[in-house]
């Protein structure tokens, strides 16, 4: 093998590596660009309360989501997805750590039924899911009044200052684990997750 050879050799072994990094590195930025939250869907909420019914603390509140056409394509393409409420109940204290009283998480099943033609929605403590061709009315019906129990009214006492932290995930179910784990920087929720809270004094 000649000189020239083998320096050409060694050239091409030394960039090799780092050309296929860059590719990598552009093609995961092309892919953050295009399912940025300007583009993304969001699960805005709607009515958050809370009152007394028999005896119990109930959380009353619905979610819209808007811009589903994402996620309409991505049930129409076999994801199932995932809402998950968490409602946490703290009595709030300015100058010390909330004292969490209560927490409760409800969560439903979304996914299409490619020989019906429908959008389903499985809902927690409900044996017959809702259907519909379309996901919009669908969700309007599902979700337009979700009710969380969380526990005893007489928990609450007078004059004490209250915080309503809601958490809210739209996730996708279906995403191999060891994907998660090798892109473990990466957002898989087709709706990007929300926090809302709520401040009251009995």
């Amino acid at each position: 093998m000649t000189t020239e050879k083998m320096t050409t050799h060694k050239i091409s072994s030394t960039y090799t590596l780092p050309i296929n990094l860059l590719v990598i590195i552009c093609a995961l930025f092309a892919m953050l660009f295009f399912s940025s939250p300007a583009n993304a869907a969001s699960l805005d909420l709607k009515n958050l309360i809370l009152d007394n019914q028999a005896g119990a603390i109930m959380a009353r509140f619905g979610l819209d989501l808007k811009g589903d056409t994402k996620t309409e394509e991505a049930l129409e393409n076999g994801g199932r997805l995932k809402l998950e409420c968490e409602a946490t109940l703290f009595v709030h204290k300015s100058l010390w750590p909330n004292s969490k009283i209560a927490s409760k998480i409800y969560s439903d099943k979304l996914f299409y039924d490619s020989l019906s033609k429908n959008f389903v929605l499985e809902q927690s403590g409900k044996t017959t899911p809702l259907r519909n061709k379309k996901l919009t009315l669908l969700l309007q019906k599902g979700w337009d009044s979700i009710v969380m129990d969380l526990g005893p009214w007489s928990t609450l006492k007078r004059g004490e200052r209250y915080r309503l932290k809601l958490d809210v995930h739209l996730d996708q179910t279906d995403v191999p684990e060891w994907l998660k784990k090798t892109l473990f920087f990466w957002s898989w929720d087709i709706v990007p997750s929300a926090t809302y809270q709520l401040d009251f004094t009995y």
